[in-house]
């Protein structure tokens, strides 16, 4: 079975307009994982200090099916799909509102040795054995982001501050999604009204790096890249608005 919470929703997760869209369902996700874990004495509250591990997030791909608002308390399912690699796995997730799907979404996560730097295999943490549950469901698939920043325009660069930071001492996941987000106003969000997400993680940005954040547009959405002083590439990103989806 899932792993079920009931949650109050939070303005502290609103956009601009005060509603819970995108940004606030990836929020929610990340906690229902943290709590999925923890349910098993495998998060990253513990791994660092008894594994020298810890769990890292490769990609994640979020649908919007509509905002929620403070009316209602939010239901949240988590599980793990089956994997097929010792290493990489899928969390699945169905956030629900009034009796429908809110959002929906699917994050790829592997272990990362924090001493190697390098992904470990989950019987390294003694995982235990049945967790992964093949359950029916509307998440949508992976999408292949092209991982390249040609054509794309330099709009502003991000210094990493200490704000940013996760246990690893590196950007924390959600801290990407922000950061594509200030490259443009709040009416240019509301008017494109982002319905739909996927972002790739490629290399992990550290304290104190200046991060150059580029984007464009095409008929597939809006096109984001985050790259280091040195030109290579730490994510790629993709929005996509309501009338695209």
């Amino acid at each position: 079975m899932p792993y079920e919470q009931i949650l109050y929703p939070q303005y502290r997760d609103a956009d601009p307009d005060g509603l819970i869209g995108l940004k606030g369902a990836m929020h929610y996700f990340q906690d229902g994982h943290t709590w999925f874990m923890h349910a098993y004495s495998k998060g990253n509250d513990v791994l660092p200090e008894q594994y020298s591990a810890a769990w890292v997030y490769t990609r994640y791909r979020v649908a919007l099916r509509h905002k929620m608002d403070y009316t209602d308390t939010l239901s949240l399912s988590t599980w793990m799909e089956p994997y097929h690699q010792p290493v990489l796995a899928n969390i699945d997730y169905v956030l629900r509102q009034h009796g429908t799907i809110a959002a929906m979404g699917r994050a790829e996560t592997c272990l990362i040795s924090l001493v190697r730097q390098r992904p470990v295999r989950f019987s390294a943490i003694e995982f235990p054995d049945g967790v992964p549950e093949d359950i029916p469901n509307q998440i949508p698939d992976f999408i292949r982001l092209e991982k390249s920043a040609e054509s794309m325009e330099e709009v502003y660069v991000h210094t990493v501050r200490v704000s940013d930071l996760d246990k690893s001492r590196h950007m924390n996941n959600l801290r990407y999604v922000d950061m594509f987000q200030d490259a443009f106003d709040s009416a240019f969000w509301h008017d494109f009204n982002p319905s739909d997400m996927e972002i790739s993680f490629l290399s992990q940005c550290r304290e104190g790096e200046a991060i150059s954040v580029r984007s464009r547009s095409d008929a597939d959405g809006l096109h984001f890249a985050a790259l280091h002083e040195d030109g290579t590439l730490a994510s790629v990103a993709l929005f996509q608005s309501a009338a695209r989806t």
